[in-house]
C-alpha cells in the first residue's frame, strides 16, 4: 500500500516559489536529490545550505562531532518564545544538567508503572466513541491529542489539577500554526519580538499556556511532594554549580514536556490509525496479536512488551510520517562530516522526512510495510537511517515512554474499533515544527 507522500520537485524551485514554500510548508521545497543523494548542497558566497542524509555524515553531526554542530538561530527563534531555556532549547552545560535532572523520570521501571494509565486513557476514549455510536465521524487527530494529553497529566503531573485539557490543546495548536512556523520576520532576521507581535493568536496562546503552568508551579511549591516529574524537577540540583531550577526554568521544562510530550505521540497515533485504516490486513494482524497476548483483558506493561508487530506498525508510521520531519544545525567551525568538508557558518538541514524515504537507505521507501522493522531486516540498518526521536546525546529523553504509550494505545483502540479514512479528505502532511495532517484526520467509526 502506497500512502500519500510529498511529491518533490525535480530541482531547486525558483526564488519566490521557494520562499512561498518555506513559509507555507518547507518539506515541499526539498528537491528530489535530497531523497536520492548522500547529501545535497547549495548556496552562494553569503550562505551555504547542506542537506545531510548519509548515515556516516549524520553520525558526525549528531554524535561524534556534536559540539561543532550546535542548534541554529532559526530553531531558537521558533521555539524559545514559548519554551525559554528548557531542555529542548538549552545548549551546552546548561542543557546537560537539566538532562541529568530529568532522566530519572524516564527510567524503564517508571515507564512500566505508567502503562496502566496509558491503557486507561485509550479505554476511556473507546467508551466515549461507543456513546457516539456506529458510523460516527471523528477527527482522529483531535481524539489522539485528547488521549495523549490526558496521559501526560496522569503520569507526570499527578493529574494536573487546574489544567483545562481541551483549552490547553487548542492553545498549543494555535501556537504551532502561527509562531511554530517560519515567518517573514525570521527570513529578514528582524528582532525576535517582531515575530511575536505579528502573530497575536500565537502570542495569546503563549501567554495562556505559561500562566496555566505558572499557577500549577506556584501551587505545587506549597504542597507536599507527590513523587512525580514536577517534584523531580523541583528537587533537581546541578552537582557542579549547586543550582536549582527557579520557577521560570521549571515552567519552561514542564511546558516542554506537556507540549512536546503529547504532540509527538498524538501524531504518531494519528498516522498509525490512518495507515491501519487503509490496510485491512495490517489491522487484522494487530487484532490477532492483541488477542493472542492479552485476550479480552486490559493490556499490562508485560503485554505491551510482547506486541512485536503492533510496535512495528508504530515504527513504520513514524518512518513514513515522522512527528519531527526536520532538524537543523549550524556548523561552528571548519570541519568534516562523513568525509565531506563542511565550512564554518554552513546551515545544516537534517531532513528526517526525506531520510526515512531515501532511495539508498530503504527498499520500496514510499510503501507502508511494518515488516521492514522485523528483527531480521532491522539488524543491518545504519543507526542514523531512522531518526523519529532524533539521535546522539540529544535524542528524545522520552522515546521509551512515547513508544510504549503509542503501542499500548494503538493496540487498545484497534482491538475495540475500526476506523475508516474519509475518501474525500486530501492527506497533506504540513510542517509546523511537528508534521501534522492538514485539516485533521476525519475517519468513520465502526464499533467492534
Amino acid at each position: 500500500m502506497i500512502p500519500p507522500a510529498v511529491e518533490p520537485p525535480d530541482g531547486p524551485l525558483p526564488y519566490f516559489h521557494a520562499l512561498w514554500k518555506l513559509l507555507d510548508n518547507p518539506i515541499e521545497a526539498w528537491p528530489r536529490a535530497v531523497y536520492e543523494e548522500p547529501f545535497y548542497q547549495r548556496g552562494d558566497e553569503r550562505q551555504t545550505f547542506l542537506y545531510a542524509c548519509d548515515p556516516a555524515m549524520l553520525k558526525d553531526i549528531l554524535l561524534d562531532k556534536v559540539e561543532a554542530f550546535p542548534k541554529d538561530w532559526m530553531f531558537d527563534r521558533v521555539t524559545k518564545p514559548a519554551l525559554g531555556e528548557g531542555l529542548l532549547t538549552a545548549q551546552g552545560e546548561h542543557w546537560r544538567w537539566q538532562r541529568r535532572a530529568a532522566a530519572p523520570g524516564f527510567r524503564p521501571d517508571n515507564v512500566a508503572a505508567m502503562t496502566p494509565a496509558m491503557v486507561a486513557a485509550a479505554e476511556a476514549a473507546l467508551a466515549r466513541w461507543r456513546e457516539r455510536g456506529e458510523g460516527a465521524r471523528l477527527d482522529i487527530a483531535t481524539e489522539m491529542t485528547a488521549i495523549t494529553f490526558q496521559v501526560i497529566l496522569d503520569t507526570m503531573l499527578s493529574g494536573g489539577e487546574g489544567i483545562d485539557v481541551e483549552a490547553a490543546a487548542r492553545k498549543i495548536t494555535d501556537y504551532l500554526e502561527t509562531l511554530g512556523k517560519i515567518t517573514p520576520a525570521d527570513l529578514l532576521q528582524w528582532p525576535t519580538w517582531t515575530r511575536v507581535a505579528l502573530a497575536p493568536r500565537g502570542q495569546r496562546a503563549m501567554v495562556f499556556l505559561k500562566a496555566m503552568v505558572d499557577r500549577m508551579v506556584e501551587r505545587r511549591r506549597r504542597e507536599p511532594p507527590r513523587g512525580d516529574l514536577v517534584d523531580l524537577l523541583m528537587q533537581a540540583q546541578d552537582p557542579e554549580s549547586g543550582r536549582r531550577m527557579d520557577d521560570v526554568l521549571l515552567r519552561d521544562n514542564l511546558l516542554t514536556f506537556i507540549a512536546a510530550g503529547h504532540e509527538t505521540t498524538a501524531l504518531a497515533l494519528t498516522w498509525s490509525l490512518y495507515l491501519v485504516g487503509r490496510d485491512p490486513e495490517t489491522a487484522a494482524r494487530v487484532r490477532a496479536e492483541v488477542a493472542e497476548v492479552a485476550g479480552e483483558a486490559s493490556l499490562t506493561d508485560a503485554d505491551v512488551a510482547r506486541l512485536t508487530f503492533t510496535r512495528q506498525v508504530v515504527q513504520e508510521a513514524m518512518r513514513l510520517y515522522p512527528s519531527l520531519p526536520l532538524m537543523s544545525r549550524m556548523c561552528a567551525e571548519d570541519t568534516e562530516a562523513g568525509g565531506h568538508p563542511v565550512a564554518k557558518g554552513t546551515f545544516i538541514f537534517v531532513p528526517i522526512y526525506a531520510i526515512h524515504r531515501h532511495r539508498r537507505l530503504w527498499r520500496d521507501p514510499d510503501a507502508f510495510d511494518p515488516d521492514r522493522f522485523a528483527p531480521a531486516e532491522s539488524a543491518g540498518r545504519p543507526r542514523f537511517a531512522y531518526l523519529p526521536f532524533g539521535g546522539g546525546p540529544r535524542v528524545c529523553i522520552g522515546q521509551a515512554f512515547a513508544l510504549t504509550e503509542a503501542v499500548a494505545i494503538l493496540a487498545t483502540l484497534v482491538r475495540g474499533a475500526s476506523l475508516e479514512p474519509d475518501p474525500g479528505h486530501r492527506i497533506r502532511p504540513v510542517m509546523r515544527v511537528s508534521m501534522r495532517p492538514q485539516g485533521g484526520m476525519p475517519m468513520t467509526l465502526r464499533l467492534r
